[in-house]
């Protein structure tokens, strides 16, 4: 009973309230309001009514609401089929599932490691610049 893991949402942005600023966690971020700003995190999920401008990078994603910025997905990126996309994916495993909407360049891992991690990279630089 008391050795039980704690649930790993650590953050949850109502669908009311928006953030503007770079969000950074070691655990689940789960958006259904508004983020003008850069997410780093292990996990992402944007619910249906969800809005993202800025970057994403996080071990895995899932969107069923709206991004502008590119995204990497260490592990996964999941597009559900109310997801709207702008912006260039990186990934290893990639879905889109049927009425949902990509415009963007995408890039399987496997295809060029160092180019991953220099995006990383120019993702890191890009908001420090921005702070």
């Amino acid at each position: 009973m008391f050795n039980r893991k704690p649930d790993k949402l650590e953050l949850v942005v109502g669908e009311n309230s928006k953030i503007t600023g770079d969000i950074e966690s070691e655990r689940t971020v789960l958006v259904q309001g508004t983020i003008v700003g850069n997410i780093y995190s292990e996990k992402v999920i944007l619910s249906e009514k969800s809005y993202v401008k800025g970057d994403i990078l996080a071990n895995s994603i899932s969107i069923a609401g709206k991004t502008e910025g590119h995204l990497k997905g260490r592990k996964s990126i999941e597009v559900k089929s109310t997801g709207r996309v702008s912006g260039d994916i990186i990934t290893r495993k990639l879905s889109i599932m049927e009425g949902a909407i990509f415009n963007g360049m995408s890039l399987m891992d496997g295809a060029d490691q160092c180019q991953i991690e220099e995006t990383d990279k120019r993702v890191i630089e890009f908001a420090a610049k921005e702070r």
